[in-house]
């Protein structure tokens, strides 16, 4: 129950930073932070799948709503959820046996940062390809991708070293 409540209120946080903060920054009119896919980062390894799609999908259409993006973070979010404990299988030390908990303390940080880098691409990938749902302006579709990745990474590290 103590997990579960938690898990709750970093939802909440994660949904009004993203919602009343990083939705309305656009450095250089293309890079967005979007931090909440840190959310499903964070759900350890041993958790049900369900529990994770469950989670990723209600971030999402949260998250749709309030920023006026039908279904694109809540498609994005949800194929996260759905394949992040293949990642973190790939990226997790298999001798360890602390619950499995993705975090720079008990993942070698090369590890975790191949792990949260290779998410949040595949989710900047997702969401920018359905938000556009063209290539015709390609070279703004894949500055949009790389930035925005790259700014959401070093956000996800200063939150790893904060928590460490």
């Amino acid at each position: 129950m103590e997990d579960l409540l938690k898990r709750i209120v970093a939802f909440v946080i994660f949904v009004l930073a993203q919602v009343v903060i990083f939705s309305r920054i656009h450095l250089f009119g293309v890079a967005t932070p979007l931090l909440f896919v840190y959310f499903i980062l964070q759900i350890p390894l041993d958790y049900p799948r369900w529990g994770t799609i469950m989670w990723g999908f209600l971030m999402g259409l949260i998250i749709d709503i309030f920023t006026n993006t039908p279904g694109v973070a809540s498609a994005s979010l949800t194929i996260i959820g759905l394949i992040q404990p293949y990642l973190l299988y790939v990226f997790y030390p298999k001798d360890a046996n602390d619950g499995r908990n993705p975090s720079v303390r008990s993942m070698p940080v090369l590890n975790y940062v191949l792990y949260a880098s290779s998410a949040v691409f595949i989710f900047c990938l997702l969401f920018f390809t359905f938000e556009s749902f063209n290539l015709f302006n390609f070279v703004d579709w894949i500055l949009r991708i790389v930035t925005s990745w790259l700014v959401t990474m070093v956000f996800i590290l200063v939150f790893e070293n904060f928590k460490r």
